[in-house]
């Protein structure tokens, strides 16, 4: 059993190496192994160690998943970004593999995106800067990287991660088919944080009111894409769902492909590879949009009365005179 599924691992590995390559030279490249160790690799004679295969996964683009029979195995491997390299390079190293993804799947000729969020992500932020550092000083302040006493107008952001926001504006909703499925809430719950920091004294009057005009063109970036069913080259189609969207979860299908993207928590994407896990989730995908609304360009009433709420929203909590 064992040397079968070994067998099937090199068979698949070597299948991926690009033709231009001489397959024993790109394993000692991309491994950082010895040449004598890469034919033993190549015959079965040793197998690739999880590390390895995780590595030549990523570089040539295949699933380990299908090497296994997947009735007979009920595993499903998965790629984060590891905790444990602090706030800071985290935010980073997040945004960078969500960009390295957006930018792999432009060359694709078509692109599908289905998204359901009940609170966007990082990157989505990426074209309001106030509103961008505010996701990063709350990451820095939940995962304790900074003192708990450190005011908002004290964060910079890095070089590098203000290189990758102005590369995710590029890059967010480029060339593609999207469909967006939201929580009703989906604004309530940031406008609500912003509140809290203010209230904390972390965030001044001055901030809070750059952060409320901020949040108005934010929601009227979203109600002009709901008008238009466009943003740039993307079409966009907007639902609202009548239950409450309990993951955040991002499919992508391209070429041949479906990566779905799921978020442990508002910063940190899973990614799950395995074809039958991503069947699964296209099904719970289409099941929610069945108990959705369809407001971009129909349901005018309901569409004015989403927006409109979001507004009342951001004057009763961005208010420097009330509390919630």
């Amino acid at each position: 059993m064992e040397s079968d599924l070994n067998k099937r691992l090199v068979e698949n590995v070597l299948k991926h190496i690009p033709e231009n390559k001489k397959p024993v030279i790109y394993l000692v490249n991309t491994l950082n192994i010895s040449r004598e160790s890469a034919y033993r690799r190549m015959r079965g004679d040793i197998p690739f160690t999880v590390e390895e295969l995780i590595t030549l996964a990523t570089k040539l683009e295949f699933s380990i998943d299908d090497v296994y029979d997947q009735e007979k195995q009920n595993h499903a491997f998965f790629d984060y970004s590891r905790m444990g390299k602090g706030a800071t390079n985290f935010f980073l190293i997040m945004l960078k593999k969500y960009n390295e993804l957006l930018e792999k799947i432009s060359y694709s000729k078509k692109v599908e995106i289905m998204m359901a969020f009940n609170m966007l992500p990082p990157p989505f932020y990426s074209n309001f800067n106030n509103l961008f550092k505010f996701v990063y000083y709350k990451w820095l302040y939940q995962d304790t990287e900074i003192n708990r006493n450190m005011l908002y107008s004290e964060i910079v952001l890095p070089d590098e991660i203000a290189i990758l926001q102005k590369k995710l504006k590029k890059n967010i909703l480029k060339n593609a088919n999207v469909t967006f499925i939201l929580d009703m809430g989906i604004f309530l719950n940031l406008i609500k944080e912003m509140q809290y920091f203010h209230q904390r004294k972390f965030i001044t009057n001055d901030e809070l009111l750059l952060l409320k005009e901020e949040m108005q063109h934010f929601i009227g970036f979203y109600e002009d894409m709901v008008q238009t069913g466009l943003h740039e080259s993307a079409k966009i189609q907007l639902y609202l769902s009548t239950l409450c969207v309990n993951s955040n979860t991002v499919c992508y299908k391209y070429d041949d492909k479906v990566d779905p993207l799921f978020w442990i928590y508002t910063i940190n994407p899973v990614v799950i590879q395995n074809a039958e896990f991503a069947s699964m989730q296209l099904k719970w995908f289409n099941s929610l949009k069945r108990q959705s609304a369809l407001i971009t360009q129909s349901n005018e009433i309901l569409q004015a009365e989403f927006f409109f709420q979001q507004r009342e929203y951001i004057d009763k909590y961005l208010s420097v005179d009330n509390a919630f």
